[in-house]
């Protein structure tokens, strides 16, 4: 059996055929078994086999401020996301204002704008305070 990937549900429909719903985006995979359902959902959310966000961190781009910015999003606001099988990366930051990507789970997950403003942005801010972080934009791909 495949590892399980957090906030996704697997149900064997009838036999010989399984479905994955990911359940915050409503992104679902389909297949002949529950471990190809669940790989089909790994790829679907950018994932590797082991459950692993393949998505490249971007903290190595920036230096000073946006740097520790870009490495907050990648540990503790990527582990806050991971529990929907998300992450967080930094785009861009410049004058205060941060270019903040949502992916993994986040991404088509009707709550990902919400959860960027009201929650990342407040986490930031309180990390780094409001002077330093001004406000925070989505970038959509």
């Amino acid at each position: 059996m495949t590892t399980s990937l957090p906030a996704v549900t697997v149900d064997q429909e009838r036999p010989g055929h399984w479905r994955a719903l990911h359940e915050p985006s409503g992104r679902t995979t389909e297949g002949s078994s529950e471990d190809e359902v669940l790989a089909a959902m790994k790829e679907l959310l950018g994932m590797d086999a082991s459950g692993r966000s393949l998505e490249p961190l971007t903290s190595d781009r920036f230096e000073g401020m946006a740097r520790d910015i870009a490495i907050y999003l990648e540990g503790p606001v990527s582990e806050m996301l991971a529990l929907h099988s998300g992450y967080a990366r930094l785009e861009a930051y410049q004058d205060g204002i941060a270019q903040v990507r949502l992916g993994g789970g986040c991404e088509g997950c009707p709550s990902s704008r919400l959860t960027l403003m009201n929650g990342v942005k407040r986490d930031l801010q309180d990390k780094f305070g409001e002077d330093v972080l001004l406000d925070v934009f989505p970038v959509l791909d």
